[in-house]
């Protein structure tokens, strides 16, 4: 990699004379956890009563810090116009094929939900078509689709991309991610996709996607030339087993296959049944916009934006009598996070030369879409935007040794974080789970797919007190607790590492703030071109 020299001097400048304010504590960070994660905010769902606390709360807190509004009208609010859509299953899944006939159980074996506004939709023998990772990748020399029209066909989907030298060997890329398979289904004239779940692939366990069953999902307003699915859904391993045993084909084979080569599509010899009603409402929802103008009379017109999504998944299916998914971790964390920081860069001596945006997002939980929306219609000129940190989920279990860099490398932000973290006596890692695709998993993609250069902290691994008893407790967050209803604030919640992890991300914001020069990415990365 060869980073900005700038800023990796600058990098090495903050070491010495790290910026003195307000920095993040304890205190401020439960004191918003506490209110954002409470059960009277029902789980901060789009479009609902707590939406409105959620984003007046965050607005009264940056004005309190010194922020001033930025949103494009001089309001504290960017409106994010939303369709909310409640799928109801009218029709469950059958298959049937020269091996018999079979009925698959909504939620227990898969999930149906609408991928466009209409009132209903349906598969009515419907040809289920393998399509191995699903990717057409002409640069890559991958193609999966081999010229097959699949054009009404139901196509069958691995949620992963090939183990190959060609795309990033164990990291994923974006081909890798489930959006992009409905994506790339939908733009070939498919009737339908189904994505298999595998936990490992997912990197999380098949209850996350149930979750998404039964209760609204959203999205922006589809433009009309859009293409679009009328059904998206998910199966469980099991399930997807026996739809393709129902054809007399073995799905580890057809993966196996798959792995090795980009294959054709390969036609199953099964037809499926499957009928949804929808439940289409208009909301409003929006971005909360806080602005800290900068100290230099030419660079205050460029911007570092920071941004953390409010919102979780709302009231929903009860686990252990309990319906509201509270969304501590996931993000009220994040949002304490940002307005920490926010209140720490207010606080310094002199401001950063640089204007810092705080951009509070709608609707990550569905798609990014508040984030979307923003980097579409942003407040500020895009060009303008100079880097991009995201806080999502913070790290509630302990001091650690290390950070860990989502996107480590793709661009200069990773040497300023290492200098930073260094004179800390703390260190810098990439992504210990590259297989899962996190780049693309949070706001700061769509920062990035329009060329602005973003960095995205995780919680380490290598604690310093009791670090086995920490790290299962983390890795339990998964397993147990992520998208679930028990993600509230715990008595046992330690944010030592967190208030560390925040203080190298405010120098790290600080340093991009003042430098000469612009973050940029590493030559060849894949969103260079867009910048």
């Amino acid at each position: 990699m060869k980073p900005s020299s700038s800023l990796v001097l600058l990098g090495l400048a903050a070491c010495a004379s790290a910026p003195t304010g307000s920095p993040p504590t304890k205190d401020q960070l439960l004191a918003h956890v506490r209110f954002l994660g409470d059960d009277q905010l029902e789980g901060r769902g789009p479009g609902t009563r707590a939406d409105l606390l959620a984003r007046h709360y965050i607005a009264t807190q940056l004005q309190a810090s010194g922020l001033q509004p930025g949103g494009a009208d001089g309001s504290w609010m960017q409106p994010v116009p939303i369709l909310g859509i409640t799928t109801k299953v009218t029709e469950p899944l059958t298959a049937r094929g020269v091996g018999g006939n079979s009925t698959f159980k909504v939620i227990e074996d898969f999930t149906a939900v609408a991928g466009d506004p209409a009132a209903t939709s349906a598969w009515r023998d419907a040809e289920l078509v393998f399509v191995g990772f699903g990717i057409h990748a002409p640069d890559k020399q991958w193609d999966d689709f081999g010229g097959v029209d699949v054009r009404g066909k139901v196509l069958l989907f691995m949620n992963d991309d090939p183990i190959d030298d060609r795309f990033a060997g164990k990291a994923r890329l974006y081909y890798g991610r489930w959006s992009y398979k409905y994506e790339e289904a939908a733009r070939r004239g498919a009737l339908g996709a189904i994505v298999i779940h595998t936990a490992p692939s997912a990197g999380y366990p098949f209850q996350v996607v149930q979750a998404n069953q039964d209760r609204a999902n959203f999205w922006l307003p589809f433009p009309k030339d859009q293409p679009t699915l009328g059904i998206r859904s998910w199966v469980s391993e099991d399930a997807a087993k026996k739809l393709c045993a129902l054809g007399g084909h073995d799905l580890d084979a057809l993966r196996n296959a798959s792995q090795q080569r980009s294959q054709p599509p390969v036609a199953l010899g099964v037809t499926l049944g499957l009928a949804i009603q929808n439940d289409v409402r208009e909301l409003q929802s929006g971005n909360v916009v806080g602005l800290l103008p900068g100290s230099d009379p030419v660079l205050k017109d460029e911007y570092v934006v920071v941004t953390a999504h409010w919102d979780h998944l709302g009231i929903g299916k009860p686990r252990n009598d309990d319906a509201i998914y509270n969304g501590a971790v996931d993000n009220a964390s994040g949002c304490a996070g940002l307005l920490t920081l926010a209140r720490a860069c207010a606080g310094l001596p002199e401001r950063p030369r640089r204007s810092m945006l705080f951009v509070a997002v709608t609707a990550e939980e569905s798609g990014l879409l508040g984030s979307q929306f923003f980097a579409r219609n942003p407040t500020v000129p895009a060009a303008s935007m100079v880097a991009n940190f995201n806080v999502d989920g913070l790290n509630v279990w302990g001091r650690t040794h290390d950070i860990e860099f989502i996107g480590h490398g793709k661009n200069s932000l990773t040497a300023l974080a290492e200098g930073i973290a260094r004179a800390h006596g703390r260190r810098i890692e990439p992504d210990s789970n590259p297989d899962l695709g996190l780049f693309y998993r949070s706001d700061h993609f769509n920062f990035a797919r329009i060329g602005v250069p973003a960095a995205y902290f995780k919680a380490g691994k290598d604690f310093l007190d009791q670090p086995e008893d920490r790290r299962r407790m983390k890795n339990s967050y998964t397993t147990v607790h992520y998208h679930q209803p028990s993600d509230e604030l715990a008595k046992w919640w330690n944010l030592d590492g967190a208030v560390e992890d925040l203080q190298v991300l405010f120098e790290c914001m600080v340093a991009v703030g003042n430098d000469d020069a612009r973050p940029t990415w590493t030559p060849g990365d894949e969103f260079e071109k867009a910048r």
